[in-house]
């Protein structure tokens, strides 16, 4: 029998699934500095699908529990320098804003000096081994950008909390902003002329602080530790070939992007609706009308509310008729009812995604965001800080939401949001909205950041997807030789004028003159 050639089609189809994670298998050096549970459960899914394509990892992390640290190389970092003090969790919204920066700046310090001083690190940097790929954490942590110069590796960013002017300027990309603050308390969404103007003296606060304050600390930092590279510190910074953002434009405000900044948000979100466990689907799916659930993170636990604040939250879930899933730290529990199911761990997704769960309690943090939009629960948000006040406005925005303040809460305000949310079918309808568009991708996320990942690893480092001020003159890149020419042509109009109506003023004077003497 004689063989046929294949058409070249079926040729290319076939080098397309061939293994070529094997193929294209790096190694791969990620830093996470933060003690952050939510920045576990965001990178747990991205690791994985990285170490199914065959790339070596090595992580260092400062996580207390991620399982998928135990299937790869891991370094943990202890906290030597107690960081958790510079938080100041008990009065954080009582600060100024310039004492909110001197709080964080001398936590990010201290948080990038607990990396570069650990035995492992150390052993590490004066080992004679080199990365392909060096993915960290972009946000204020860069004293430790450096280890990616040291380690002659591509430098890649994570954004756990998605985009902000300074992130922008990573990749070159320095278009003024007055939508994308790096503190957001004070931020007004309001889109008139004033507000926008109130937001930009906001932003231009915030740049003066950033250069002043955060980037001397970390540039300190990063020379002690790295003054033996050839980069400067700046240029180290510049040196980004991409950033991926955990937001997605379905949810949050529509943003101009260059191609080394790509959004990625709900990549952590699996691709098959996850189980719940018996006992707990028993509890959800036995429940007539329907389930709430409530979790505020793992930055503020339940356990942390006052007790007139706790009481209130209780006697309101006692009076609903649904079933409360209540996601509660520490041995110290009030007394519930049956309605009531408290753990301290929750299969939150799982529990998204259950038809039967009608309503989301959260804090806003920006996976419970997504997760919720993902799976279309109306939210009633509690925000604090950060980037939870962002994400709940978003959310409040795209009518799906409800925000109370925590720290005032009363029974009154808690339960009519409550019954408001459940009761009227246009929270449900929008949040149905926002889910579809949210989903509507053309791939899921996950594998969006798997490929950009391995596209600059092919490409090593595309640099020509890099807008890098320094390729462009000052005058070109801010239009200053147009500017000038503007300025030049009004001045030379107005002089005119000026010139003409001085002259006719002149004449007029000596011709009163003339006629005084007649």
């Amino acid at each position: 029998m004689r063989l046929q050639r294949p058409p070249l089609e079926v040729v290319g189809l076939a080098a397309l699934l061939l293994p070529v994670g094997q193929i294209w298998a790096a190694r791969i050096l990620l830093v996470f500095p933060y003690e952050m549970q939510s920045q576990c459960n965001l990178l747990t899914q991205y690791l994985q699908a990285l170490l199914d394509r065959g790339h070596d990892l090595t992580l260092i992390h400062a996580f207390a529990n991620c399982p998928i640290t135990k299937q790869l190389h891991s370094i943990h970092v202890k906290d030597q320098y107690e960081t958790a003090q510079e938080l100041h969790y008990d009065d954080y919204w009582t600060l100024t804003k310039w004492g909110e920066v001197h709080s964080i700046r001398n936590f990010l310090v201290k948080v990038c000096l607990n990396v570069l001083v650990n035995a492992e690190v150390q052993n590490l940097m004066r080992a004679n081994i080199s990365y392909d790929l060096f993915v960290i954490e972009p946000s204020n942590t860069d004293a430790l950008f450096g280890l990616a110069a040291h380690f002659n590796a591509t430098l890649m960013g994570l954004a756990t909390c998605g985009g902000d002017w300074n992130l922008d300027s990573l990749v070159g990309h320095s278009a003024a902003s007055t939508f994308e603050p790096m503190l957001p308390i004070g931020f007004k969404r309001s889109l008139t002329l004033l507000d926008r103007f109130y937001n930009w003296m906001l932003i231009s606060e915030e740049w003066l602080m950033h250069k002043l304050i955060f980037l001397p600390g970390l540039r300190a930092v990063h020379d002690h530790f790295f003054g033996h590279l050839t980069e400067s510190f700046e240029d180290i910074r510049q040196n980004f070939s991409l950033i991926l953002l955990n937001q997605h434009f379905s949810l949050f405000d529509a943003r101009p992007n260059v191609p080394s900044l790509i959004e990625v948000g709900g990549m952590h979100v699996p691709k098959k609706r996850p189980e719940l466990p018996p006992d707990l689907a028993k509890f959800v799916e036995d429940s007539p009308h329907g389930v709430i659930l409530m979790t505020l993170g793992t930055e503020l636990r339940s356990s942390d509310l006052s007790t007139e604040t706790l009481s209130i939250i209780l006697k309101t879930f006692e009076s609903l008729p649904q079933r409360i899933i209540w996601k509660f730290e520490g041995n110290k529990r009030p007394n519930i009812s049956r309605n009531i199911y408290m753990n301290e761990w929750l299969p939150v997704q799982a529990l998204l995604a259950h038809p039967n769960v009608r309503l989301f309690i959260s804090h806003g943090g920006i996976l419970g965001t997504l997760e919720a939009a993902y799976y279309a629960k109306p939210v009633l948000g509690m925000p604090l800080f950060f980037d939870q006040i962002r994400n709940m406005d978003r959310m409040n925005e795209a009518g799906a939401a409800i925000i109370v303040d925590i720290l005032k809460l009363t029974r009154n305000d808690f339960e009519s949001a409550i019954k408001q949310l459940l009761d009227h079918p246009k929270y449900w309808h929008n949040a149905q909205t926002l889910s579809q568009r949210i989903r509507d991708q053309p791939m899921h996320p996950l594998d969006a950041a798997v490929f950009w990942t391995e596209y600059i690893i092919r490409h090593r480092g595309a640099p020509y997807m890099r807008v890098s001020p320094s390729n462009m003159k000052f005058i070109d890149y801010y239009c200053v030789d147009k500017l000038l020419m503007i300025i030049a042509r009004l001045s030379f109009s107005i002089g005119i004028v000026v010139y003409i109506v001085r002259k006719l003023l002149q004449y007029r004077e000596k011709f009163s003159r003339l006629l005084r003497l007649i």
